[in-house]
């Protein structure tokens, strides 16, 4: 099977989890692509359910291609040439030979011992009263010289037997791991495991020379939040939005120069499109049953197997009563292969007798051959004992010919063989807004089952209650399968590694968002939008946040430069931006620069398509605001029953310093009495004039409130008056006193 490789094209980061998008290129030199292609280097975290592969573009218009059958197994890396086999002769052989230096070197070091220990005999001692006799000088220096040149002469055997036993040494231990080597190249070890994606291709029409497919994968746990960064020109008349994201991945592939889509959408929680029922003006109609999402199985679907049935039953009763043991239920044949019984011909009649004894005889050569498929590790001593047994008490009396035998039937393989089945599920707590154990996120319902088809089986046809129904295989038992075709020693838990690999995968939903970020989930409302990135970014795979730049997009901006004297001093400035985006701007955090320079980090609310936002820069050092006020007391009348009337007048003296005009809003608060109190405010003379304002942007709303909306020219100033007066009884006074501007 042609192994082609693939590349990582676009990401599409969802709320929670990742949908990645890769690229090949399948090339024909022959004009007719491979049966069978596999895609290789997938992360072990993909969710087996959600693999897509897609023809995308062919070179020829005429030429008909298209991907079925998708199976996603497991893979390893091709592995280095093989090792030579180490000849175990060979390596004896050495090993003897260093056994031999090692004897010699002990003769040796024995002979030296021995000549080592001559000893040269003393000069005789004379006789008394004799002259000393002459003494055997010749006898002992030959004696001396033996002994030194046997020594020396057994030291440079013994030096040469050492350089060539440290020779055997090397050699001895160069095929001892050679045989290490080799006993360990068959060994896969758990980071050399990757999925793989095996799909069958089917061409028609023209030759093909060349295509493209893609193969689309889901991703658990990734997660975004989105980030700004505001700059504002000079005069805050421009603005450019740098539209960041912070994004975590620890899916086990890096994402190198890739497209990438940001989407606030949930991909798999489950969504049941509504129904509009129909509304009839006339009689009352029963009500509509409801609409099923599958079609009910057939009626009489076991009457399929009842040629199978009546064929197995034919066939128990015409084994042997008298066998050395009793056959287990007759299985079908494993494999789906078919079951070799073919009706017997017409026969004349001189043939009948000859062709009841073969037909006797294949009958019970049938059933053996069936109980040896059942259980292949009985002893073949025994099966041909059963046989022969068979064969023996066969009858060669005529007797009328056995009924006609039906065609046989397809049967899968004995259920007794398969691994215990299951299917492959993820919780919708899993896979819905929130995810397993986050905040925010909506309550577990019941588990959202996903099975992947290719790892269905049709159960045999012994198994009553589910023989015409498809079984999941174990998908241990699947991937083991897949590994197989590499021949190598599998020595660890391979679902261990696969679920450690996924929940790597989703703890990247619980990592910390950085200070001041806004997950994704809760931004998104009832409509979901996308933004996609202006150019390829990189994303490791480490389980941490990274920022990533998504593109730049201008903008008109306008400056409002707001006071409040009665409390402050300062002029703040407040720039009012419009999204420049065609889809929602997300709340996030933000920093905000004017003529480049730093100013200040916020948090951007979320604002409509086209929408406006206020975005507070500090206060306006060349712009000074000053608030004086009078105060005068005056009786309306002489009459018994006078009022008192409080005169207050406000003057506010605001001073541009800029050399460009400023719009400036200057807010104002005049008191207001309760309810039912015997108290009167008027508004005086106000110049220029003014209007209400209740704070209701900012959702507390006030009573009393005034503003002016002025425009000062560069390196000008304006004044603002304002009066108002309080009238209540002249024997009465305000609690405090009469006085309210300071």
């Amino acid at each position: 099977m042609p192994v082609v490789e693939s590349r990582i094209d676009t990401v599409t980061l969802y709320q929670q989890g990742a949908r990645v998008t890769r690229k090949l290129v399948l090339e024909c030199p022959d004009g007719k692509p491979p049966t069978d292609i596999e895609i290789p280097r997938l992360p072990l975290s993909l969710f087996d359910p959600t693999v897509r592969v897609r023809v995308l573009s062919t070179n020829s218009a005429q030429a008909d291609l298209s991907a079925t059958n998708v199976r996603v197994g497991l893979w390893i890396p091709p592995r280095e040439a093989p090792l030579e086999t180490v000849d175990e002769a060979a390596l004896r052989s050495l090993r003897q030979q260093v056994r031999t230096v090692e004897s010699q070197l002990r003769e040796l070091e024995w002979e030296m011992s021995i000549l080592g220990g001559i000893t040269i005999p003393p000069r005789p001692e004379p006789e008394e009263g004799k002259p000393p006799p002459p003494s055997p000088l010749g006898a002992r220096m030959a004696l001396e010289q033996f002994s030194y040149e046997g020594v020396q002469n057994r030291l440079t055997e013994a030096r040469k037997l050492r350089e060539q036993r440290r020779k055997l040494y090397e050699d001895v231990a160069v095929l001892e791991q050679k045989i290490a080597q080799a006993s360990t190249a068959r060994e896969v070890t758990a980071s050399e495991l990757y999925k793989s994606v095996h799909v069958q291709l089917r061409h028609g029409g023209a030759t093909l020379a060349r295509a493209e497919l893609s193969v689309e994968y889901f991703i658990p746990g990734a997660r975004w939040a989105p980030s700004y960064q505001c700059r504002l020109s000079r005069d805050c008349r421009e603005v450019e939005l740098v539209m960041r994201a912070l994004i975590c991945q620890a899916s086990g592939e890096d994402w190198q120069g890739v497209r990438l889509v940001l989407s606030t959408a949930a991909p798999l929680t489950w969504t049941e499109l509504p129904e509009l029922p129909s509304i009839r003006i006339g009689r009352a109609q029963p009500p509509a049953s409801a609409r099923a999402g599958f079609r009910p199985a057939p009626q009489g679907a076991g009457a399929l197997f009842s040629d199978y049935d009546r064929d197995r039953s034919t066939l128990l009763q015409r084994l042997p009563a008298s066998l050395p043991y009793d056959f287990p239920a007759l299985p079908a044949p494993a494999d789906l292969e078919e079951l070799s019984i073919a009706p017997p011909e017409p026969v004349f009649q001189e043939e009948r007798i000859e062709k009841k004894k073969k037909g006797s005889r294949r009958m019970k050569e049938v059933a053996v051959e069936a109980e040896m498929d059942d259980d292949a590790s009985r002893d073949e001593e025994v099966l041909s004992a059963v046989r022969d047994r068979a064969y023996a008490e066969e009858s060669y009396e005529p007797a009328p010919p056995p009924p006609p035998m039906p065609a046989p039937a397809m049967a899968p393989a004995p259920a007794a063989r398969a691994a215990p089945m299951k299917a492959l599920s993820v919780g919708r707590s899993a896979v819905s807004r929130g995810g397993p154990g986050s905040a925010g996120g909506s309550p577990t319902q019941a588990g959202l089952e996903a099975v992947v088809f290719t790892h269905l089986r049709l159960s045999t046809p012994t198994d009553g209650s589910n023989r015409n129904r498809l079984q999941p295989v174990d998908s241990r038992r699947y991937y083991l399968e897949t590994l197989a075709r590499f021949s190598v020693t599998v020595t660890f838990d391979v679902m261990a590694v696969v679920a450690e690999a996924e929940n790597r995968a989703r703890s990247a939903a619980h990592t910390p968002l950085p200070a001041g970020a806004v997950d994704a989930r809760s931004v998104g409302g009832y409509f979901d939008f996308s933004y996609t990135a202006d150019a390829t970014v990189d994303v490791p795979s480490d389980g941490g946040f990274h920022s990533v730049a998504l593109g730049t997009r201008s903008g008109e901006a306008s400056v409002l430069y707001v006071a409040v004297p009665r409390e402050d001093t300062n002029v703040y400035r407040q720039a009012q931006v419009r999204n420049p985006l065609p889809a929602p701007m997300l709340a996030g955090p933000a920093e905000v620069y004017v003529g480049g320079e730093y100013v200040l980090s916020t948090t951007l609310p979320a604002v409509a398509p086209r929408g406006d936002f206020k975005l507070g820069l500090g206060v306006e050092q060349a712009i000074r605001c000053a608030r004086n006020t009078k105060f005068h007391e005056a009786r309306s009348g002489t009459k018994i029953v006078a009022t008192t009337e409080l005169w207050h007048d406000i003057t506010i003296d605001l001073v541009n310093n800029l050399d460009r005009e400023i719009v400036c809003e200057v807010r104002e608060r005049i008191p207001q009495p309760e309810k039912e109190a015997e108290v009167v405010v008027e508004e005086g003379t106000v110049t220029p004039a003014w209007e209400s304002y209740t704070q209701e942007e900012r959702d507390r709303a006030i009573e009393g409130g005034r503003r002016w909306r002025i425009t000062v020219p560069a390196n000008a100033s304006s004044k603002l008056e304002a009066q108002y007066v309080v009238k209540l009884y002249a024997n009465n006074e305000l609690n405090g006193g009469n006085r309210r501007e300071a």
